[in-house]
């Protein structure tokens, strides 16, 4: 799949995926998401999942980017990336990206190296 249709896909995805995010948090399917809408509104909720879309898309957008290996939170403006790379570059690169990405607040780097003998 090339990526202006994972583009568009993920697009399309965008408002079922934020009717899913308000789901779990009413119905407290996901503690990830229950653990931290305490002190946060519905419409923070909602905020912070589009931006964690759009810290994604970038993600994806770029080909120097193992995007997939990328786990992305956010939490009233603050974006977490954690997941394993294959370098230290890498990490660099999807922490401007995230830091580039417009209403992030601050971008917190939970990313790690993956293992010489695993790559």
């Amino acid at each position: 799949m090339n990526q202006k249709h994972l583009l568009y896909v993920i697009f399309l995805a965008l408002p079922f995926q934020q009717a899913c995010v308000l789901a779990a948090g009413a119905a407290g399917a996901e503690a990830g998401y229950v653990a931290t809408q305490k002190d946060r509104t519905a419409g923070e909720t909602i905020s912070d999942q589009a931006l964690v879309t759009k810290v994604k898309t970038k993600l994806i957008a770029d080909q120097d980017v193992s995007a997939r290996r990328i786990n992305v939170d956010a939490h009233k403006g603050k974006v977490t990336l954690s997941g394993s790379l294959h370098s230290e570059q890498e990490i660099q690169q999807a922490i401007d990206l995230a830091q580039s990405t417009e209403g992030v607040k601050e971008v917190q780097s939970l990313l790690t190296l993956i293992p010489e003998s695993k790559q």
